[in-house]
């Protein structure tokens, strides 16, 4: 694996040859969050961040989107199609934990049946990601604990590491590659570089406070759907959706039409939606399959660890903890998988006794 040094001071010239190319989006900070948008110039970029609080997700799969407009004319409907799907997309500065999760979101997009959304699909195969290991990993971080880790380069092209006054820069897809090649005022790395970031990976690792056995947690969900636990985890749940709409995996959307009747034209528009909402499954008969908190609080924790494992062979979450940091009422995840591990505590020292 080819591996060069970025000088932090270069940044500017690396934004000014990729943006002749792609249209960049970058971590900058906003109202005191750290946020992805579309930049203009490398000033914007914030790389000194733990992690944003609104995944990049958002780039991909935004909280509004136009899937098309239309015209009428009479009973006569032309859709018009989006133009703009073709454009080159860099995201860059994205934390390992966020960069899987366009693969988990793009599962969705793309497996029910003989539907594939193709706006999310287009837009996710223009797009390069150059990521960013996580030298100091939150305390609400848990990705070792759900398959990944702070310094995994799956799913990334482009792969950055701070040692502190530069970064290690490793090609990791063939985009990277070909960035790299692009690239040739790059130094050569050093072994002593290349040893630190294998250092710095270690010790990120090595300070994960949250540990958990999900494979234990799917088996237990599996056989507890109708356990009276579910009474207890959403006891002080509010239905607020901080959780979902803050999640980098969650794909929960509505769909609505826009229309201008006085010139004969409108757009239909998707939108975030929650499954933690009462209005999520009401039916128009004026059915609700989950009218109370008890089971739309049990569908998210059963969504992530039991169905999804069960649809795509791998778990609906990337420990990315910002769940766990958004909840207002401290009904967070890491005190619901106690509980539910509990469970199976509970009936091993029946068995025992």
């Amino acid at each position: 694996m080819e591996q060069k040094i970025l000088q932090k001071d270069q940044i500017a010239k690396l934004y000014i040859e990729l943006s002749e190319e792609y249209n960049i989006y970058a971590p900058v900070k906003e109202k005191g969050n750290i946020v992805f948008k579309k930049i203009s110039n490398s000033d914007q970029i914030e790389l000194d961040y733990l992690n944003s609080k609104i995944p990049p997700k958002e780039v991909l799969f935004p909280q509004m989107e136009v899937l098309f407009e239309y015209k009428l004319d009479g009973k006569d409907v032309e859709i018009i199609d989006r133009q703009d799907l073709d454009e080159k997309i860099l995201l860059f500065g994205v934390r390992p934990c966020d960069a899987y999760s366009f693969e988990l979101v793009g599962n969705f997009f793309k497996a029910h049946g003989n539907w594939e959304d193709e706006i999310y699909l287009k837009k996710k195969e223009n797009t390069t990601i150059i990521g960013m290991g996580c030298n100091s990993p939150r305390t609400t971080c848990f990705c070792t604990s759900v398959g990944g880790h702070p310094f995994q380069k799956d799913y990334i092209d482009l792969f950055l590491t701070d040692l502190g006054d530069k970064y290690l820069v490793e090609g990791i897809s063939d985009k990277g590659k070909e960035i790299m090649q692009k690239l040739s005022w790059l130094s050569d790395a050093k072994e002593a570089d290349v040893k630190k970031s294998e250092e710095l990976a270690k010790q990120a690792e090595e300070s994960f406070t949250t540990k958990f056995n999900f494979d234990l947690v799917t088996k237990v969900l599996g056989e507890n759907f109708e356990n009276p636990v579910w009474e207890e985890i959403s006891e002080s749940c509010i239905g607020c959706g901080s959780c979902t709409f803050l999640c980098p995996t969650c794909t929960c959307f509505d769909v609505i039409e826009e229309n201008d009747k006085y010139n004969n034209r409108g757009r239909r528009i998707r939108i975030w939606d929650t499954c933690q909402s009462c209005l999520y499954t009401l039916e128009t008969s004026g059915h609700n399959p989950r009218p109370d908190k008890i089971q739309r609080c049990r569908n998210r924790i059963m969504h992530k660890f039991s169905y999804y494992p069960e649809n795509y062979n791998c778990l609906g979450c990337v420990g990315c903890g910002r769940c766990i940091q958004a909840c207002p009422v401290n009904n967070e995840l890491r005190i619901i998988i106690d509980k539910i591990l509990e469970i199976e505590k509970e009936e091993d020292e029946k068995a025992v006794a």
